[in-house]
C-alpha cells in the first residue's frame, strides 16, 4: 500500500483514532458486505424441486441456475489492532455507523 493509500484509510472506523495510536503498527480493512435474497428466483426454484418429488439436487441441474441473492452494498472500513481485538460489535453496527457506504455500480 502507498503513502497516498494509507493517509485516506489511516482512521479507525470504530475508535476514530489514528492506526497504530496504541503503539501496534498493525491494522485490519474489514469488507462488509450486504446481501438480499432474489425471494421470486426462490420461489421458482423451490417450485421446481417440488415437480421433480423434492430432489433439489435435480431441480438444480435443470433449473436456470438465476441468481438467488443480489449485493445490496459494499464497503471497507480500517480497524485498529485495538479495536479488533477488544470490541465485540455486531457486523450491522459497524456497517451502519461506521465507515462509508459504496453502492455496488462505483465498485466495477
Amino acid at each position: 500500500m502507498k503513502e497516498t493509500q494509507l493517509r485516506e484509510i489511516a482512521k479507525c472506523a470504530l475508535c476514530g483514532e489514528k492506526i497504530g495510536h496504541a503503539g501496534v503498527p498493525l491494522f485490519w480493512r474489514v469488507r462488509i458486505e450486504r446481501w438480499g435474497l432474489k425471494m421470486d428466483a426462490l420461489r421458482r426454484q423451490q417450485g421446481l424441486t417440488m415437480v421433480v418429488g423434492g430432489h433439489a439436487v435435480l431441480a438444480g441441474v435443470m433449473g436456470p441456475d438465476e441468481d438467488m441473492a443480489e449485493k445490496i452494498f459494499t464497503m471497507e472500513i480500517t480497524v485498529c489492532e485495538i479495536c479488533a481485538t477488544n470490541k465485540r460489535l455486531p457486523v450491522m453496527f459497524m456497517a451502519e455507523e461506521h465507515g462509508s457506504e459504496e453502492p455496488e455500480d462505483e465498485k466495477r
